[in-house]
């Protein structure tokens, strides 16, 4: 069975989940304490050297960085319905998974870990950053499935 390493309050551990859950992937949850430091003990470093959640194993393949699991998951499980092999499908995903870790990192999560983990950042400025790409989201939304 699937295996996610996996930190509550992660939001790329979330990513992951949600899309484990809509495609309906059975797998099993490793709680990674980072306030414990478990990202970074031996054993899941040799998982992922980076010493960072999410990581997932599927059977003799194991993947880190929520973008890649998402592709591989989307790939492997969702087919052409969730990451398109036409050139133009596959662009306008990764496009939308850069524009997740760029603007919405930039803004709604950055704020969001001032909010919930004291995190030394511009508030002003990632809120700015957080109106801009969620208008820009909730345009795209407004006119598609």
């Amino acid at each position: 069975m699937m295996k996610l390493y996996d930190a509550a309050l992660s939001g790329n551990c979330h990513k992951v989940r949600m899309l484990l859950s809509m495609l309906e992937v059975a797998h099993e949850v490793v709680p990674i304490s980072l306030p414990d430091l478990d990202h970074k003990t031996p054993e899941h470093l040799a998982r992922n050297p980076l010493g960072t959640v999410p990581v997932i194993e599927d059977g003799d393949v194991v993947i880190y960085d929520s973008q890649a699991i998402l592709v591989y998951l989307a790939r492997k499980f969702g087919g052409d319905d969730w990451l398109p092999s036409d050139a133009a499908g596959e662009a306008l995903v990764q496009q939308w998974l850069s524009f997740a870790v760029n603007e919405i990192w930039n803004g709604p999560a950055l704020a969001r870990a001032f909010l919930l983990f004291n995190r030394d950042v511009d508030l002003a400025r990632c809120q700015a950053t957080a109106q801009g790409a969620l208008a820009h989201l909730d345009a795209r939304l407004s006119d598609h499935d």
